[in-house]
């Protein structure tokens, strides 16, 4: 009878113990940076509102880290679909985005996916943050999705996997065109307050870059299934980006 309990003891603790190893939650990386020659700055709020949407209705849970942690920056160019709107009217959505966590706060084994919003921040915190980089960093290694939004993609710059290489060397990718930052986004002043031209540097690490065409309007949301890898050019792809990573989640359970 004795020896009967002792193993009912011990199967009930082993699943117990996997339960707490299985991955459950979604990483969002966000900037403290909160703006940009005086002008409102931070994460676009189209691109983290929408795909966390996504994931809140699969009922995963969610975690929002900043390189300071804290309430984060949220900046918008008049976003008025419904959507949006009752989103940012959610409680738990207004509880992360005011109370991300820091760095030291994540464990990456408990994520499935990390997802980088854009916004101009970027470009000057989550990119060269060092314990930003490992947790993206190590999230991937043990077999998590990445996916990135606009310019959300210029904190990959400087990702390096265990194997040393750029996480996006011989990646299929996309990222927010420099032509683009440089004919209409009089925000950025055309790239010129930009400190680097994320096409170049993705280029340069190794990145099989796909940018999007002006003529054929083509390349400019891209699955690399293979790779674990999901890239949109533009504000507008949160939705394609969280169900693509939803698909390769499914398919890897």
């Amino acid at each position: 009878m004795n020896q009967i309990f002792t193993i009912l003891v011990l199967f009930f603790l082993v699943v117990s113990c996997n339960k707490k190893n299985e991955k459950t939650k979604i990483l969002f990386i966000a900037t403290n940076v909160n703006e940009m020659k005086n002008e409102p700055n931070g994460t676009y709020l189209i691109e983290l509102a929408v795909p966390f949407n996504q994931f809140s209705k699969k009922n995963f849970d969610i975690d929002i880290v900043s390189p300071k942690g804290g309430e984060i920056p949220i900046y918008h160019s008049g976003d008025t679909a419904t959507i949006v709107k009752s989103i940012i009217k959610n409680e738990l959505f207004k509880s992360k985005t005011k109370n991300s966590l820091k760095p030291t706060e994540i464990n990456p084994k408990e994520y499935l996916a990390v997802i980088i919003p854009g916004g101009y921040g970027q470009f000057w915190d989550t990119h060269k943050d060092d314990n930003i980089l490992k947790i993206i960093s190590e999230i991937y290694d043990y077999g998590g999705i990445i996916g990135t939004i606009g310019h959300g993609t210029a904190t990959l710059i400087n990702v390096k996997l265990k194997s040393g290489e750029y996480l996006v060397k011989d990646k299929t990718m996309t990222s927010f065109p420099t032509w683009n930052e440089k004919n209409i986004m009089k925000q950025s002043n055309f790239g010129k307050l930009l400190p680097y031209d994320m096409e170049t540097e993705l280029k340069s690490r190794g990145a099989n870059l796909k940018v999007y065409n002006h003529q054929k309007k083509i390349n400019y949301e891209i699955v690399d299934s293979e790779n674990r890898l999901i890239t949109a050019s533009f504000a507008n792809s949160g939705e394609f980006v969280a169900n693509e990573i939803l698909k390769l989640i499914n398919e890897t359970k």
